[in-house]
């Protein structure tokens, strides 16, 4: 019975956006103030530098727009921890980082000391400050009248019920919040890099 019920609710909240990511107009706007903020800590100068920061300075960059970012999205963004992540068992696989819903995202210091992973860095740290934004919109839905409440319930579903990539890749890339963050990321890395004439 119960795993009917669960089956049930995940078919009621999955079914109630079609394509598993909701980017509202206000949050149009959200992407465009957050690619302004990404340009203003990494201006060209800083990309072009990148090799030439130490750990410590690249991290303070990262930090600097995450708290900015989070700031002007009105949600709980307390850092960035730049920290030595595991390698996983597929050698193929990166790790880039994470987030565990508590105001921190945590990004793999490999990746931050290599120049080649800038791109995928910025857009994991994005990608986790989209999962702070929904970790916030479902506590305090009120504050952000502009997500549905259908889309609240099924990433709150999600979240309860989170599919990790190394049982189920598949399900983990199809979930509504990780579709989400996805397009969020990507749709802000593409107006940074307009911003700075990258594209």
């Amino acid at each position: 019975m119960q795993v009917e019920e669960s089956a049930a609710l995940e078919t009621m909240y999955l079914d109630s956006f079609e394509d598993k990511s909701f980017i509202s107009e206000i949050d149009e706007t959200r992407v465009d103030e957050t690619a302004e903020i990404m340009a203003e800590v990494f201006p060209e100068e800083v990309l072009s530098n990148w090799s030439e920061l130490s750990l410590d300075e690249k991290a303070e960059k990262l930090n600097e727009y995450y708290i900015r970012a989070g700031e002007n999205l009105g949600i709980n963004t307390k850092g960035v921890i730049v920290e030595d992540m595991q390698t996983p068992s597929d050698p193929g696989t990166v790790i880039f980082g994470y987030n565990s819903g508590d105001g921190y995202i945590h990004i793999n210091e490999a990746c931050v000391e290599n120049p080649a992973y800038l791109g995928e860095v910025l857009d994991t740290a994005t990608h986790e400050m989209r999962h702070q934004f929904q970790n916030d919109v479902i506590a305090n839905p009120d504050a952000f009248s502009d997500i549905p409440t259908d889309v609240i319930e099924t990433w709150e579903y999600e979240f309860d019920h989170y599919i990790n990539p190394d049982y189920d890749f598949q399900g983990y890339m199809e979930q509504a919040i990780e579709c989400d963050a996805r397009d969020y990321s990507e749709n802000v890395m593409e107006a940074f890099k307009d911003k700075l004439n990258l594209n």
